[in-house]
């Protein structure tokens, strides 16, 4: 995309910098399985979902924001399938956590339209606004 990147410590509570002024985090998580239970006319039904879990808090506390965005990456065991990649504004936040859901059709709750949307780093015309709290 033409942007300069650089590590951070790990002190900054952010991994990378690009452009000299973008903050990104970085969240990768491996599928795990949510077992769901289903009784219908006296039948018992389990169903296993693969998903994913992202953290946005630290220490279970959204303080000051810390970042412009976050890359929330789902990779699939054994490299099966294709990586899930989310980039979401720190704005759009609506809690701590993000649960990506496996099933048979894609995801489209709240942050889907945050799928592959890297152009937002590229475009991001942060300049000097203000940073925020969240609670």
């Amino acid at each position: 995309m033409g942007l300069a990147v650089q590590s951070t410590p790990s002190t900054t509570g952010y991994d990378l910098l690009v452009d000299g002024s973008t903050r990104v985090t970085l969240r990768v998580a491996f599928q795990g399985l949510r077992r769901h239970c289903v009784t219908t006319a006296g039948r018992r039904y389990e169903y296993q979902y693969p998903t994913w879990h992202f953290n946005f808090h630290h220490h279970g506390r959204m303080q000051e924001r810390y970042t412009d965005y976050f890359i929330c990456l789902g990779i699939c065991p054994d490299g099966r399938g294709d990586p899930e990649v989310f980039v979401i504004p720190w704005e759009h936040l609506t809690g701590k956590t993000f649960s990506l859901h496996g099933g048979r059709t894609k995801y489209h709750g709240r942050y889907a339209r945050f799928r592959d949307a890297w152009q937002q780093i590229r475009d991001n015309g942060r300049g000097d606004r203000p940073l925020r709290r969240v609670a």
